[in-house]
């Protein structure tokens, strides 16, 4: 190694040094300030949160559904203010039959004209409701003697309800793949045996319903389901037009239910036996709940948890990286504009002058009208269209600085204005750009959060802003105060955060204040 390499390489290495001993230095000025270092405290919990959020809240804020009941309450709220309350009951502990061991539910006729087995069968895509299952085992029902007459397969699982209040609602489904059953269709009846009642509640026949028959060969999974949902369609066909609340009807009380499900096989003589089977998978009993989680469920039966730590992580990319494109951006018009002078400061002055008066939410609501609802493109519009402030504040600065002997010495020394504005203009403007980054995030993220708030969000994520929306535009939403509240908690606190922050830079870099204290 040549001299002037080594030599090359001390300089960079004391200049990086150099500059790892400021931002010590900065920090250390940061934490001195108790307004910095509360701000500081208060980043650092929310970066926590946001990287921690696959670990912490393992369910996916918006396609998650389904989890519990409708507005269900928190788990902790019958504790600490009473009520009834009942939770989430899984009913079968092997939906997807990953053991033969969902056969003992099944009973079929003693004279083996319906077969009824547990396989590995491979050559079944499992792609079920959107998602792709690695178990290969699934239930086979074959017709081994279709002239018989009334040829059933029974399930039958008995369980204990113990809770003090009804399921906000009931569901059973199964997913279905059929071959030749057209030749001998198959009708479904789901009932449910009440406590000390021998007469069940029929939840599902085919009579009454075209969803409850299996009619034709199905190429790929089809799903068959019941659900006690409080439609008044249902519930007239089902319950009778006198019932008021469904799920209170079907469990009035404590004690001992039975759920049966009745598959019977319609006769066909000519049939040749062992033609028709049909795979059952993914075979579902679930009781939901009105209390779940920590912070209980949306208007769809999602985590409000994972929506509000997941949301922690969006705002917080929003806000940063919006702050980032707007701060870039004043400063580059606002280097050019205060250095070059003439006709580029015109003309990039009178632009931001037209800017600054246009009222910012309007003009981002139409515009993201325009140019779709995503992320992405609020991120754009916000960066776009914050910059003009900093701009000015930048010109006057670079107005001052300019005329300082060392940039007339620079000058005279032949240096170029490219050279002048990167190695004396802009450190002498870094203080300005360091404040005006931290207080541009809180801007930007009630910017994402109003948007998002009126119902201009990217449908594919989860933020604070569009869980407001979700409390406003539902029936119930503002009465639910752990869910209303939290995430306004959330952006008022990151933005207070970045507000701090940017107070103790602000009486760090700046000597006036710094002469004040």
């Amino acid at each position: 190694m040549d001299e002037e390499t080594l030599m090359t390489q001390t300089a960079a290495t004391s200049r990086f040094q150099f500059r790892l001993k400021q931002v010590k230095n900065l920090f250390g000025a940061i934490f001195r300030s108790k307004r910095g270092a509360f701000g500081v405290v208060i980043i650092v919990f929310f970066s926590l949160v946001a990287l921690l959020a696959p670990i912490i809240a393992p369910h996916d804020p918006v396609n998650d559904v389904g989890l519990a009941g409708r507005f269900a309450a928190p788990a902790w709220y019958p504790m600490l203010f009473g009520g009834t309350y009942s939770e989430n009951m899984y009913l079968l502990s092997d939906p997807l039959f990953d053991t033969s061991y969902g056969l003992s539910y099944w009973r079929a006729p003693s004279d083996n004209s319906i077969n009824i087995s547990w396989t590995n069968f491979t050559g079944i895509p499992r792609n079920l409701q959107g998602k792709t299952y690695n178990d290969l085992g699934c239930l086979l029902f074959n017709l081994t003697d279709p002239s018989s007459d009334n040829l059933t397969v029974t399930f039958l699982v008995s369980f204990n309800y113990s809770y003090t209040a009804p399921p906000e609602r009931v569901r059973l489904s199964f997913y279905y793949l059929a071959k030749a059953v057209e030749l001998s269709p198959v009708n479904v009846t789901v009932s449910i045996y009440q406590p000390n009642s021998a007469t069940p509640l029929v939840l599902l026949d085919a009579p009454r319903s075209a969803s409850a028959r299996i009619y034709s060969t199905t190429k790929q999974w089809a799903e068959l389901y019941v659900e006690s949902k409080a439609e008044r369609a249902w519930v007239d066909a089902y319950l009778g037009p006198d019932v008021q609340d469904p799920t209170r009807y079907i469990f009035p009380t404590q004690g001992q239910y039975k759920i049966e499900l009745k598959m019977d096989f319609s006769r066909n003589p000519e049939l040749e036996p062992g033609k028709v089977f049909i795979f059952i998978d993914n075979f579902q009993i679930k009781l939901y709940g009105t209390v779940y989680g920590l912070l209980g469920t949306d208007q769809v039966g999602r985590d409000v948890y994972s929506q509000l730590i997941w949301g922690s992580r969006l705002s917080l990319f929003v806000g940063l990286l919006a702050a980032v494109v707007s701060v870039a951006l004043g400063l580059m018009f606002g280097l050019i504009a205060g250095y070059i002078g003439g006709a580029a400061d015109e003309t990039i002055m009178r632009i931001t002058d037209v800017l600054l008066t246009l009222p910012g939410l309007p003009l981002m609501l139409v515009l993201m009208t325009v140019l779709g609802a995503s992320l992405w493109n609020l991120i754009i519009l916000i960066g776009f269209l914050g910059w003009m402030g900093f701009a000015r504040t930048v010109r006057s600065v670079v107005l001052s600085v300019k005329e300082r002997p060392f940039v007339e010495a620079a000058k005279a020394a032949g240096a170029g204005s490219g050279y002048i504005m990167i190695r004396h203009i802009i450190p002498n403007v870094m203080g300005l750009v360091y404040v005006s980054l931290a207080t541009s995030v809180p801007g930007a993220i009630l910017s994402e959060a109003a948007l998002s708030f009126l119902g201009l969000y990217d449908p594919s994520v989860m933020t604070w802003g569009r869980m407001l929306h979700d409390v406003e535009t539902s029936p119930v939403g503002v009465k639910m105060w752990w869910w209303a509240l939290p995430p306004g908690l959330g952006i008022a606190a990151i933005s207070l955060s970045f507000i701090l922050i940017g107070y103790a830079l602000d009486e760090i870099l700046n000597p006036r204040l710094r002469q004040r204290r």
